[in-house]
């Protein structure tokens, strides 16, 4: 049987009667005017949901996932064990809502105080020290989630909210990876411009999903953060990705973007490691941002020990060298 349609949806959720959950009880959703406010993406719509004692976002799904129900209980079991401050509460119901199609289940989701990071981004887009620190609460945040062998699967601008006191917050859990969902497959892929070429190919669900998108995103929060003129340049407050395209992501490191963050010697480092991402052939060669960053900038270290190219001589040899001059000729 098909799953209902937005419409269906919007239609049933304004009748108390058909929604099921206690926790929703005497509550309503909440509309500007006379129009519904509902967000809409490619598997669920997303209501937010005024109760009596709490605002919540009742998403509810209109195209098919596999196994959505069990999927959807593993991830929330996983991140209620982890407790990790990224994420929201939510719940599964499945009896959640009567619609024309039978009942359907809905996940209730606690409703974030806080910002999309592009409207933040556009908030503070000269304000470089902001910047940075987002920068450095991302890859503290995805450095925990690896530490849980996490990952969120569709991580992009959209799925980023950025709360008051500037720590983050990640929405839309369809596309996670828990270690308790192991071999399930990989339907949820992202947007273009975020993922690397490989996962439109990619199977099976995996903790390595990721590591594309992060290293994409941190570094246009540095690069930004050090070229707040990219902003308007690149028109980024009306397109679907952060600083790269599709198309740059499609040129493997060859196109305009790219030759421009790699002159500022700064972001260059990033950039190479970016480029070198996208010549693999599978995410599992691929490396999660804190070990992509300390390998990059170790090479460089290593390259220039001591800021001029050249290689530090053995102590042995400079005493010899040392002592040689000391003799008068």
């Amino acid at each position: 049987m098909p799953l209902p349609s937005i419409p269906d949806y919007s239609t049933c959720i304004r009748t108390p009667a058909l929604i099921h959950p206690l926790v929703l009880k005497d509550g309503h959703p909440i509309e500007k005017g006379s129009r519904l406010i509902k967000y809409s993406g490619g598997f669920c719509v997303v209501f937010p949901y005024q109760t009596p004692n709490k605002k919540y976002a009742v998403r509810l799904w209109h195209a098919e996932v596999s196994d959505a129900k069990r999927r959807t209980q593993l991830i929330s079991d996983a991140l209620k064990k982890a407790n990790l401050p990224y994420f929201v509460g939510f719940e599964f119901y499945e009896d959640g809502i009567m619609t024309t199609q039978g009942m359907q289940p809905l996940v209730a989701m606690d409703w974030v105080d806080a910002q999309p990071l592009k409207k933040f981004l556009a908030n503070h887009i000269t304000e470089s020290h902001v910047i940075n620190e987002i920068a450095e609460n991302f890859k503290k945040m995805v450095a925990d989630l690896h530490a849980n062998h996490f990952s969120h699967g569709d991580l992009q601008h959209g799925n980023i909210m950025v709360k008051p006191d500037k720590s983050l917050i990640l929405v839309d859990y369809d596309s996670i990876y828990t270690p308790n969902l192991k071999g399930m497959p990989d339907e949820i892929k992202g947007l273009v411009g975020y993922q690397h070429e490989a996962r439109w190919k990619n199977k099976k669900a995996s903790e390595k999903a990721d590591y594309f998108s992060e290293l994409v995103i941190y570094t246009s929060l540095i690069a930004l953060a050090k070229m707040p003129s990219l902003w308007e340049k690149l028109n980024m407050e009306d397109t679907e990705t952060l600083l790269f395209s599709g198309e740059d992501i499609q040129s493997y490191g060859k196109s305009n973007i790219f030759r421009e963050l790699k002159s500022d010697s700064e972001l260059a480092h990033l950039t190479n490691k970016l480029c070198d991402f996208m010549s693999k052939s599978s995410i599992d060669e691929l490396s999660p941002l804190e070990e992509a960053i300390a390998s990059e900038s170790k090479r460089i270290s290593d390259k220039w020990k001591n800021g001029n190219g050249y290689t530090e001589i053995s102590n042995e040899i400079s005493s010899t060298i040392s002592e040689k001059f000391k003799k008068p000729r």
